[in-house]
């Protein structure tokens, strides 16, 4: 059976492309659309709903994202066989509930809308990795061939260390910053990356069923992660001002809250840093319940202005805060190493954990970083690191921050590599995504980083791959954008979405 034509709300704030995935994956789910259909082809679609062949390329893109279709050449698109769990899918799979969830939140999870066709790239403000032209390959090379001259048999085999090669975590020890409150490598857990402490955690403290207070926005793998772990989504908003500290109070009274999940510095997708005065009041109110913190500080050595202040670890007088952190953002992400500081109570159940995940993590890759460190090339890295990233918000405050309309406004970072840019209306955000990238900019859209994936008032703009001058012709983009949406005729900006 064919799905009725779709139903359009020029109007609404969700962008037309969504509107017509949305569409699709509920003729899809509803058994409209089964396993082997072909949806109607672009052009067909284009001129039945009004809209231009961009806009429908688009909703096919999202739908093909989310696991539901797959467009092949020549063939057209084509509706996939659904997971059991889905509704409209095969009853009979093997998959675990996690898998399953998993799979669900990796195929479904949104981002930055691609360039049309012949569409030149102006600016890259999407990823949120390091750019490869910027790393040491050089130092670390030299760093992995003295480890392996001199270390090779013993570190190619097990280390039979699963809470980390004690030479890193003693070195983690003696360069960790006063605010972190480090005494000794005892309160260092090694990870296989950032993403696994945070995993460690979840398991560690967590049961299905139980919530877990995340803020609203916030890092959007982290939903997808929770997700498959069965645990309820608790938001709590965070503004231009900081965390809604009523707001956490009031979610914290429910029973089923098992863990708190923060970014207090350089925040994703803000970019944002708690002030100490927040941190205090924070912490006050988590203190007076039984619920460990997980804090996350994936760029904490990316301060390039400002003082460190005091971690939540060390303002916590119960000793329940656990924090991430990693070197994927500071240095590069194929070293997979991070780790976890918190009290050695704490760490011993989640290095059992670890113990059946995945034995230990590399004792090689640990072994060449210290050598790395000890050579002093992760200094001189993050230096020339922090330097350039002082360079490119300069140059993106600059740009942008001082020319938007009323109503909008620009996050100003003291480190990292994230700003967030929001207009006054929710959607506008998700509406200029799409804007932007038609003009040769990507950005993420703000809905990305809500929980429910409600219409964003913001951008998230990363830095990491634009230079000075990409980032002021980037911004010089957006700001005709923006224009067009906020200043704009409501004629004028539909236009620019069909």
């Amino acid at each position: 059976m064919k799905p009725t034509p779709p139903q359009l709300d020029r109007t609404a704030a969700t962008p037309i492309a969504e509107q017509l995935a949305a569409h699709y994956r509920d003729a899809i789910l509803a058994g409209r659309l089964r396993a082997g259909d072909r949806l109607p082809p672009i052009r067909e679609v284009a001129e039945m709903a009004g809209v231009t062949k961009t806009t429908v390329q688009e909703a096919y893109r999202r739908l093909g994202e989310r696991g539901l279709v797959e467009g092949t050449v020549g063939r057209g698109t084509t509706v996939l066989r659904l997971p059991a769990d889905t509704p409209g899918g095969d009853a009979g799979s093997p998959l675990s509930s996690f898998a399953s969830a998993a799979l669900r939140q990796s195929t479904g999870m949104p981002g930055a809308p691609p360039l049309p066709a012949g569409q030149p790239l102006v600016a890259n403000f999407a990823e949120l990795s390091p750019s490869a032209e910027r790393f040491p390959v050089a130092d670390l090379r030299a760093a992995m061939d003295h480890v392996l001259c001199h270390r090779g048999g013993e570190l190619l085999g097990y280390a039979g260390a699963v809470t980390g090669l004690p030479e890193l975590r003693s070195l983690l020890a003696r360069r960790s910053e006063p605010a972190a409150s480090i005494t000794s490598a005892d309160d260092i857990l090694i990870t296989s990356g950032g993403q696994q402490a945070l995993d460690l955690v979840l398991r560690t403290f967590c049961t299905p069923g139980d919530a877990v207070v995340v803020t609203a926005p916030s890092y959007h793998q982290m939903y997808g992660l929770l997700t498959a772990h069965g645990l309820r989504i608790a938001p709590v908003p965070y503004t231009a001002t900081g965390i809604d500290v009523r707001a956490l109070a009031d979610t914290l009274k429910s029973p089923d809250i098992r863990l708190v999940y923060l970014m207090p510095s350089f925040h994703n997708p803000t970019g944002r840093t708690l002030d100490l005065a927040t941190r205090r009041a924070v912490v006050e109110v988590i203190a007076r319940t039984g619920v460990p913190i997980l804090e996350d500080e994936y760029q904490h050595a990316l301060r390039f202005r400002g003082e460190p202040l005091p971690s939540l670890r060390t303002l916590d007088p119960r000793g329940l805060t656990v924090t991430a952190m990693t070197f994927s953002k500071g240095l590069f992400p194929g070293l997979r190493t991070g780790w976890v500081q918190a009290g050695p109570a704490l760490l011993r159940p989640m290095a059992a954990v670890k113990r059946f995940m995945d034995l230990e993590t590399s004792a090689l890759l640990q072994a060449a970083l210290v050598e790395f460190v000890n050579r002093g090339a992760m200094d001189r890295y993050l230096e020339a690191l922090r330097g350039e990233l002082l360079i490119r918000h300069t140059a993106l405050q600059r740009a942008l921050a001082d020319e938007l309309p009323s109503g909008c406004s620009l996050s100003d970072p003291d480190g990292g590599f994230v700003a967030w840019l929001e207009l006054p209306e929710p959607g506008q955000g998700d509406r200029l995504a799409e804007l932007a990238a038609a003009r040769g900019v990507r950005v993420v859209p703000g809905r990305v980083f809500d929980p429910q994936g409600k219409p964003s008032r913001g951008v998230r703009l990363s830095l990491t791959r634009a230079d000075a001058p990409q980032i002021r012709a980037g911004a010089a983009v957006l700001l005709e954008c923006i224009r067009d949406l906020v200043l704009g005729t409501s004629a004028a900006t539909n236009r620019s979405f069909l």
